[in-house]
Order: C-alpha cells, then sequence, then structure tokens
C-alpha cells in the first residue's frame, strides 16, 4: 500500500495493478469517488413528461453517467426534434422514473450497505 494514496483510491490501484501488471509505477493523478445515483428499477430515464412539450429529462444512469450522457443527449435532441429511431417505445422512453414509497430512506440504507461493504473489504 502507498501513503501517499487515500485507502479507498489505494485499493483500486492494487487491484488494477493485480489485472495490469504493466501499469505498476504508473502514477493516478486524479481519482473521484461519491454517492451512485441509482434508479428503483435499476433503469435510466430519458422521458418527457408532457407530451408535444420540449421539455425532456435524462436520469437514473446508475453510475454510468459518462457512456449514458453522450446517447441520452442524442436521443433528447430527436425527441425534441420529433424525429424517430429504433426503440423508442422501451419503458426507459416512454415511463417516468418510479418513485418509491421508501424514497426518503433511500439515503440511510445506501449508508449502511456501503458501511457494510466497507467492513467486508477490509477483512479481506
Amino acid at each position: 500500500a502507498d501513503a501517499d494514496h487515500p485507502k479507498h483510491l489505494q485499493l483500486l490501484i492494487d487491484g488494477l495493478h493485480r489485472k495490469f501488471p504493466a501499469l505498476q509505477g504508473i502514477e493516478v493523478d486524479y481519482s473521484w469517488w461519491g454517492w451512485v445515483d441509482v434508479s428503483h428499477d435499476m433503469m435510466p430515464r430519458i422521458f418527457r413528461p408532457e407530451p408535444g412539450s420540449r421539455l425532456v429529462y435524462a436520469l437514473g444512469y446508475g453510475g454510468n453517467g459518462v457512456s449514458y450522457s453522450a446517447q441520452a443527449g442524442r436521443r433528447m435532441a430527436q425527441m425534441i426534434a420529433g424525429q424517430d429511431f429504433q426503440g423508442q417505445d422501451l419503458p426507459i422512453f416512454t415511463s417516468p422514473l418510479p418513485t418509491h414509497t421508501f424514497s426518503s430512506f433511500r439515503r440511510i440504507g445506501q449508508r449502511m450497505l456501503y458501511r457494510w461493504y466497507h467492513l467486508r473489504d477490509e477483512a479481506a
């Protein structure tokens, strides 16, 4: 372990080096970690809440925002322009992001789950 990196980052670097030994010695300049946006049904939404409106939203990427946001932007532009595209009848385009009765307690559950993962990782 390297004393220059926070513990969570060092875990990732150690795993990276195990998987890709050729990367040993290459510095990690930047890192980020935090909460992951996960929708209740684990599916993203690219949705127009009012038919005919120019308002469209995209969210719920489940931690895959970099790849999904480019696709979401393209699909939102097509929806606003009135263009058809393959798959536009899928639920991610035709239904709003569902809510859940216990939404307000979600962050508490995430904290407990993250803590459990942390403890499990420390024991390994």
